[in-house]
């Protein structure tokens, strides 16, 4: 395995790895496994692509700072209980799921936190393996709510139908501890986005959703934000369908725009409260 690895700034403070101030604690320690050079993906929105010109440190808008394995784990050990659970992320390159696996196997020996691993689509025999080190989740991220639109953002290397075979493979070995992500803001309908959401909650893949954010030296760093207002309504949608208290059907669209969100009385009051 590498010997360094990337830390979240944020984790790396509840680490005392480095001195900072934080508005709100993360309750999850972030990882990024390292490797000397950026992600064999192309993804146009993330600053670790082959192609991108961006801060090598950062992932979406958050720095990641080399450290040494060594010391994380150290500091690790001695800290885990500011947590509640672990996420390892990983850019694609060759060897990959080898520093995956002996990284969980070394966090799981020095705490007993939740470990998770969010990673690129793959093969079936090598998500057995993250299981048997101690991963207790898997998450594939799809990002893009549609077909067209991931051929567009994500291919080059990635396909659709192979995130959706990786994510029901990895499925049939993790049963519900699998789960997905989504950004809000590229491209997408808030109808599309609903629908895909319902998609693969039915699949008993749970969902991450997130809002784009543009980052200097990618392909979409031109690209505005999502609304506000309808990240919300996305949100809110999701967390109906999440709680069996709506489906996408008995919603109601116009447009891009969610005009009922298919609950009665005072259940969307409730909810938002």
């Amino acid at each position: 395995m590498a010997s360094d690895v990337r830390v979240a700034f944020g984790t790396g403070i509840l680490l005392d790895l480095w001195n900072g101030k934080l508005a709100a604690a993360p309750t999850t320690a972030h990882f990024l496994t390292y490797h000397g050079g950026r992600c064999s993906a192309n993804c146009k929105f993330c600053p670790q692509a082959r192609e991108s010109t961006a801060d090598p440190r950062m992932l979406s808008r958050v720095v990641w700072p080399r450290c040494k394995l060594e010391d994380v784990l150290a500091a690790l050990k001695k800290h885990h209980s500011r947590f509640k659970r672990i996420c390892i992320q990983a850019v694609n390159y060759p060897g990959v799921v080898d520093d995956l696996c002996e990284f969980v196997a070394k966090v799981n020996g020095v705490c007993d936190l939740s470990t998770s691993v969010s990673c690129q689509p793959l093969a079936a025999s090598d998500v057995e393996r993250l299981a048997a080190v101690g991963a207790e989740r898997v998450s594939i991220a799809l990002d893009v709510a549609t077909p067209k639109l991931f051929e567009r953002i994500k291919g080059g290397g990635y396909t659709w139908e192979g995130h959706l075979r990786a994510l029901e493979n990895a499925r049939a070995i993790f049963n519900d501890g699998i789960t997905t992500h989504l950004i809000v803001g590229l491209g997408e309908s808030e109808l599309e986005m609903v629908q895909t959401i319902q998609f693969l909650h039915d699949k008993g893949i749970t969902i991450g959703l997130f809002a784009f954010t543009p980052i200097a030296g990618t392909p979409l760093a031109g690209r505005p934000r999502p609304n506000v207002m309808s990240y919300r309504r996305i949100q809110l949608a999701q967390h109906l369908i999440v709680n069996g208290l709506s489906r996408v059907d008995g919603m109601k669209f116009d447009g891009d725009k969610i005009l009922d969100f298919g609950v009665v009385g005072d259940v969307l009051r409730k909810t938002i409260d």
